[in-house]
């Protein structure tokens, strides 16, 4: 294996340049855990120890946010040589130009097009999710809107839990609005109140409320037989 003096002098040039702190330029090539190595703009292709990235929190809360290989970003040296230093962020560039991002809001997009922004004067959260989305709680998940909540899916909605408490007027519909009908499995009491049928009929197995005759049919007091079907 040869010795590389070219690349020994260049950095021994760097060294002797930058005996101060000095801001730098340039793309990344590389990340391993926390740190990222830079090919600066000025350095005639040489390439950074891994710099330590900065972050907004890492100690009891994290937000890490870790750079993608070509990311154009800024790098702060304390001129003590190319380890020595910081990748202090991401910088527009002409390839990855100023979007022109308005003032209040505060945006995410991603590479698979997933899109999350929030607008403080629009008051407004959004996000377009191109996947799935999981929320886990270990406690109590409370959901509460002044305006109306609508949940729409294109497949099925499902509630899953050991006992489910709906606590309001209940209206029954299908998905236009329109009068809906549905399939209730297993037994079901009413415990107060009663069941009104005003516009329609009652069938219990073959038996219909409405169109069924009794046998034994006699004035009086008397009582019907069973019913002979209907």
């Amino acid at each position: 294996m040869k010795f590389d003096y070219a690349a020994l002098e260049r950095r021994i040039a760097a060294l002797e340049a930058n005996r101060g702190a000095s801001l730098r330029f340039g793309k990344v090539v590389g990340v391993s855990g926390g740190a990222a190595r830079v090919q600066l703009e000025d350095g005639q292709g040489m390439v950074t120890a891994p710099l330590p990235t900065l972050q907004r929190r890492v100690l009891k809360d994290q937000e890490i946010k870790l750079p993608d290989d070509g990311e154009p970003v800024a790098c702060l040296f304390a001129g003590q040589g190319m380890e020595a230093g910081v990748m202090l962020g991401a910088v527009y560039s002409q390839a990855t130009p100023d979007p022109e991002q308005e003032r209040q809001v505060e945006f995410s997009r991603y590479s698979d097009g997933t899109v999350i922004f929030y607008d403080r004067e629009a008051h407004k959260f959004y996000a377009d999710i191109k996947g799935d989305v999981d929320l886990k709680t270990t406690g109590t998940a409370t959901v509460k809107a002044e305006k109306e909540i609508l949940a729409e899916s294109l497949v099925n909605i499902t509630l899953r839990a050991p006992t489910i408490t709906l606590a309001g007027l209940l209206r029954c519909t299908d998905k236009d609005g329109k009068p809906g009908s549905g399939t209730l499995l297993g037994d079901y009491r009413i415990e107060q109140g009663s069941l009104e049928v005003p516009d329609g009929d009652v069938i219990a197995g073959l038996i219909s409320l409405l169109q069924h005759l009794h046998k034994g049919v006699q004035p009086g007091s008397s009582t019907t037989q069973e019913p002979v079907g209907g």
